[in-house]
Order: C-alpha cells, then structure tokens, then sequence
C-alpha cells in the first residue's frame, strides 16, 4: 500500500516538472455586437445592430507541457458585451437610438499552441466559455433615458459558444493578439424596450494584451 502511494507520488512530480505553468494578467478592447433575428420583415427593416467598443479584463492561466508547444488556458475574464442600435419600428414615430452594455464574468477554455522562434514566439488557441451576465444597462441617446439591467429583467444570464484567435509572443511574457468570440446561447431579454427579436446571441471581437508572471 506504502509503495503505490509513493510511487503514485513520484510519477505526479514527474509529471509536473515536464510542465510551464503562468499565471497573467489580461486586458484588450471588445468590439462586441448582438445579433438578432426578428419574426417580422418590417421590424427587421427598420432596426439597425452595430457594434459597440467595450472593455475585457481579468486572469488567465496557461499550463504549458516544456517539451512541446500543445497546452491548456483558463481564464477568468470581465467582458463588456452588448450593441449599438437604432430603431424606427416605434408605433409612435419616434426613433430611439443608443446602446446596450452588459458585463459579463466569462470563463474560457482553451487549447493552445505555440510555435517559438527563440525569444518570439506565434500562437493559435480554441476552445469554448461560458458566461454570466453580472450587471447591464440600455441607453436611448435621443430621450436621453438609461435602463438599468436588475436580475429580474435578464431572460437569461447565461452565454456560452466557442472562441479562437492568435497572436505574437514575446520573450515567453508579453503576449498581443486577437479573439473571435461567437455566442451558441439564445440571450433573449423581453424588458429592454426593443422589438423582440426571435433569437439573440453575443459576438465579439477582442484585441488583448496578455502579462504573464
């Protein structure tokens, strides 16, 4: 019993030691829109969904295998997600135009690998995440209104799709590169004041900069 658990032992610190782990801080810009689907053609005609500048921000964990380029990532991210919109589909003849902000804690999942060129290095990653909507707002820049997202008006706080990207690496610390993001998840929210729309999901598109310890 003694000599399994030893040996079970040994072979964890054998398997340990053949890998690079780091822990980082990562921050970028999101241009992050919803699309949408309406069941009517003329309210499809008359709202317009473009994308809104946001934030990212948060940890990311990368385990690293020493002799190869094949790992794994974790993240724990704050995203800004949401969209711009203009809507001429009131029934009073008045155009609203504004935005939609809404805070997301993401956690993405990744494969990764990386190609190194002595102190550079290239990187594609995918993989999925999940997230849940922490706070959000509406804003009708013409009436000058903002709506507060509560918990009880999220449809549905959950989000979850796939993502991928890549970037440049420099001296194994400092890493630049770009994220697509594309939501699976129906986030449908009835209490926003728009036209309701069928189906709604998140699409992102990130430019980061990741800090590694």
């Amino acid at each position: 019993m003694e000599r399994k658990f030893f040996c079970s032992l040994i072979a964890l610190f054998v398997g340990i030691s053949t890998l690079f782990a780091q822990l980082g801080i990562k921050a970028g810009v999101n241009m992050a829109n919803e699309i949408k689907s309406f069941n009517q053609s003329g309210i499809a005609s008359g709202f317009v969904s473009s994308n809104l500048t946001g934030y990212e921000i948060g940890l990311v964990y990368q385990l690293m295998p020493k002799k190869s380029g094949l790992g794994v990532e974790i993240g724990a991210l704050l995203s800004q997600k949401g969209s711009s919109f203009n809507d001429s589909t009131s029934i009073v003849n008045r155009i609203k135009q504004g935005y939609k902000e809404l805070n997301y804690l993401d956690v993405p999942l990744n494969l990764r690998y990386r190609f190194t060129l002595g102190l550079i290095g290239i990187y594609g990653f995918g993989g999925l995440y999940a997230g849940y909507a922490l706070s959000g707002k509406t804003v009708d820049e013409i009436a000058n209104v903002t709506q507060n997202e509560t918990f009880s008006s999220f449809a549905n706080h959950l989000d979850y799709g796939y993502n991928f990207g890549v970037g440049v690496e420099l001296f194994r610390k400092i890493q630049f590169g770009g994220t697509w993001s594309e939501g699976l998840k129906n986030t449908l929210s009835s209490a926003t004041g728009l036209p309701t729309p069928i189906n709604s999901t998140n699409r992102v598109f990130t430019v980061n900069l990741v800090y590694l310890f």
